[in-house]
């Protein structure tokens, strides 16, 4: 009697280290204590954001007051994926990693090559000496470089929201816009387990993994964990532990379901055959007894 108990009980702990496994230790624990003493940007602290540097697929308007007739310059360019945009009949121009002024450094010295210094507005009279000067290409006045459209820069939601993906950036989101973009949480979602991951930049040595509490964002006003968004920033949505364990228990259980299906198929459609083929023969045999049997020397 006691050995099945201590089976069971087995069985019982094997399941429960089975659902810790699958739940895992996903929880935060970096103090928000420690976290408001940083300089982290959040909700009412945000800094600006460094000087753009345009990358694909980015929308960069370039124009040119003056050009060869015929041949404008002017209108929306897409940054390609080799990191180039084209000047139709001027050729094409590598702005990849570039600021807009040092993109509209690089058109002007382009098109030197088609049009004159006075044209690109490189040459000014100097009011005092009534001579010519020369005019840095970044300060022309007849040359214009501008970004229409931000698409480079994305922050990412992931998880257990109603709508996960990528979203453009603009530098003012904190994590309690980007979860409402988001389409808020759904109800699977555990609440007391988000984090911002947020990539390490270049010569850093690690990412930076911060808490999220959301319950004190919303119910609370606290913007000790409302940070403001960075680019490539990720905020994950983990799903609750019930949810998850039974997930991995169905996941466990599926095989076997699919074992006893296949069983109680089977034994359903032998019984079926039994069932159908009985009367038959049982008429069959019945038949061949009631039949009266032929007398010899009967006419």
């Amino acid at each position: 009697m006691d050995r099945p108990r201590l089976e069971h009980r087995r069985i019982g702990s094997i399941m429960v280290l089975a659902i810790l496994m699958s739940c895992g230790c996903q929880t935060v624990r970096t103090p928000e204590e420690k976290i408001a003493k940083t300089n982290l940007p959040r909700e009412f602290t945000k800094v600006s954001m460094p000087e753009y540097v345009v990358e694909p697929p980015d929308l960069v308007l370039v124009e040119v007051l003056e050009a060869l007739p015929g041949r404008p310059i002017q209108g929306e360019r897409l940054v390609r994926p080799d990191g180039k945009i084209s000047l139709g009949f001027y050729g094409e121009i590598y702005v990849a990693g570039l600021t807009t002024n040092e993109i509209k450094e690089k058109v002007v010295l382009h098109l030197r090559k088609y049009l004159n210094d006075e044209i690109l507005g490189l040459i000014e009279i100097d009011p005092s000496t009534r001579k010519p000067k020369y005019v840095d290409p970044k300060d022309s006045n007849r040359v214009f470089v501008d970004v229409t459209a931000y698409n480079s820069k994305n922050y990412y939601v992931q998880g257990d929201v109603a709508q996960s993906g990528k979203l453009p950036i603009t530098g003012n989101e904190t994590v309690l816009d980007a979860i409402n973009y988001a389409g808020g949480l759904i109800p699977t979602a555990a609440p007391q387990n988000i984090r911002l991951v947020r990539p390490a930049p270049p010569g850093a040595c690690c990412e930076q993994v911060l808490p999220v509490n959301l319950a004190a964002i919303i119910s609370s006003g606290d913007p000790t964990t409302n940070y403001q968004l960075m680019p490539g920033d990720r905020i994950v949505v983990y799903r609750d532990p019930i949810v998850r364990g039974t997930i991995f228990i169905d996941r466990l259980a599926a095989p076997f379901q699919t074992v006893v299906n296949s069983i109680l198929q089977y034994s359903f459609a032998a019984r079926s055959v039994r069932s159908i083929s009985t009367p038959l023969f049982g008429a069959a045999a019945a038949a061949r007894t009631t039949t009266p049997a032929i007398q010899p020397g009967a006419r």
